[in-house]
């Protein structure tokens, strides 16, 4: 079953509020390992903003489904999984 990227959905909207900030931080350790590897610079001390540039990213994405695209569902989707990353990355740390 596909996707309809023009649905207005509060699932869809969870999915890509879940997926983003995961695919997010994926590509900024990547690219932390690369800088590490060609450029012998420490960057442990960085994830930790990583982790919030990544959570970040969904409100972007949270921002086209609400002003651009008008689609309030999909937008209140991305929005309470926002929330709840950001709960739980301060109930941990």
């Amino acid at each position: 079953m596909a996707m309809d990227y023009k649905k207005d959905s509060h699932i869809f909207g969870g999915l890509i509020g879940l997926a983003l900030p995961v695919l997010v931080y994926l590509l900024l350790v990547v690219i932390a390992f690369g800088v590490k590897s060609i450029f012998t610079v420490e960057t442990s001390s960085y994830f930790e903003a990583m982790r919030l540039i990544s959570i970040a990213a969904n409100l972007l994405v949270m921002r086209y489904y609400f002003v651009k695209s008008k689609f309030e569902l999909t937008g209140r989707g991305i929005l309470l999984v926002t929330f709840i990353y950001v709960i739980v990355y301060f109930w941990v740390h």
